[in-house]
């Protein structure tokens, strides 16, 4: 069974907490990143990271989101954050530019409680 964190951004607010993953949450990556609806515009750079508290671009660093789309994250080959051992805060920051003008979209990831079971 897959769990979704999920929060909607727009341009003109730059930092969200996205969810709470779980103790013993394991990130899925392919099913996590930004669905972007309108294209984010204005001075550059129109950027995404998404990480956790401690460590703000873990999962994604400067995703463009420049363009209409999916954008799968970025660095979880090397993300520290794959497993969590306590509850761990979602982040997702925005670097909108100077004179940001346009932008929304859905920061979602997607994790699996690990079977301690087996």
């Amino acid at each position: 069974l897959v769990h979704y964190v999920s929060v909607p951004i727009v341009y003109t607010t730059l930092a969200y907490n996205v969810g709470v993953l779980p103790a013993g949450a394991l990130v899925v990556p392919s099913l996590s990143g930004v669905y972007v609806t309108t294209a984010f515009a204005g001075g550059t750079p129109q950027t995404l990271d998404i990480g956790t508290a401690s460590d703000p671009d873990d999962f994604a660093t400067a995703l463009v989101i420049t363009s209409k789309g999916y954008k799968v994250i970025d660095e979880f080959a090397t993300a520290d954050d794959m497993y969590m051992t306590a509850d761990t805060t979602v982040t997702a920051t925005l670097s909108a530019g100077a004179t940001p003008s346009a932008g929304a979209g859905y920061v979602v990831v997607a994790y699996v409680i690990a079977n301690r079971g087996a």
